[in-house]
């Protein structure tokens, strides 16, 4: 089977210093993957090679997406990605609506699915769907992304911490829609702090040091503070 996303030896490095060191990641079809790891550690800069906004000239390796090389069609490779920054980049001044159906021209794609669904499907309430999304909080600015993600039709999905900045409620909210997403099909790469929540929906605990992915098994309920110290400290 296809990896929905595959990375292979991925290296990258600025002034000298190596970031990503033969970085090595496959992730199918209704999984979640979850990365961790400390400030610094280069889980943006991972994410950015995902999306093709690394200098292909400091960069080495391939990054495939549903079997296409980035670095050789990257719109076509981009095509089956939605990302969801930790902060979501929506129009404050469009609706939900309006917001959707703005990136789907954005991305050459005519309103196969409906949008209305889409919203429904990521937990927005109906009664938001015609206010301008300066008045969201950021858990219904995500479920907006969401609803595009699915609007898309998209099979890999690209989350940058996003339970940070939430309450509790919004958090298991978004927790929900990861497992939904999942049990969708789409493949799903967080990349987070909240360990506890990754516990909950991910297939597969990830922690990046020294440029690379280390697999990482946590059991939740022995879980401490003096544990999640040396799990970041490369102790575990």
């Amino acid at each position: 089977m296809t990896a929905l996303l595959s990375i292979q030896q991925l290296s990258l490095g600025f002034s000298k210093r190596k970031i990503l060191n033969q970085l090595e990641l496959n992730l199918q079809a209704g999984e979640v993957v979850s990365v961790l790891g400390s400030n610094g550690a280069g889980k943006s800069t991972l994410l950015k090679s995902i999306l093709g906004l690394h200098d292909t000239a400091e960069q080495t390796g391939n990054i495939l997406i549903a079997g296409i090389d980035i670095a050789q069609d990257r719109q076509r490779a981009l095509s089956h990605l939605a990302y969801v920054p930790e902060q979501p980049a929506v129009y404050g001044h469009l609706s939900a609506i309006a917001n959707i159906r703005y990136f789907l021209s954005l991305a050459n794609i005519g309103e196969e699915k409906d949008i209305n669904s889409c919203l429904t499907m990521a937990g927005l309430p109906e009664t938001a769907w015609h206010r301008p999304c300066s008045e969201y909080s950021k858990g219904m600015k995500q479920k907006v992304m969401l609803a595009f993600a699915l609007a898309k039709q998209a099979t890999l999905l690209l989350l940058d911490e996003p339970n940070s900045g939430l309450d509790p409620q919004a958090t298991e909210d978004l927790n929900q829609l990861i497992v939904q997403c999942k049990e969708s099909g789409m493949g799903v790469l967080v990349v987070t702090h909240d360990v506890l929540s990754a516990i909950g929906f991910s297939d597969r605990l990830l922690m990046l040091t020294n440029g690379q992915l280390q697999p990482v098994m946590l059991d939740q309920s022995a879980l401490t503070l003096d544990s999640l110290k040396k799990l970041y400290q490369g102790q575990a």
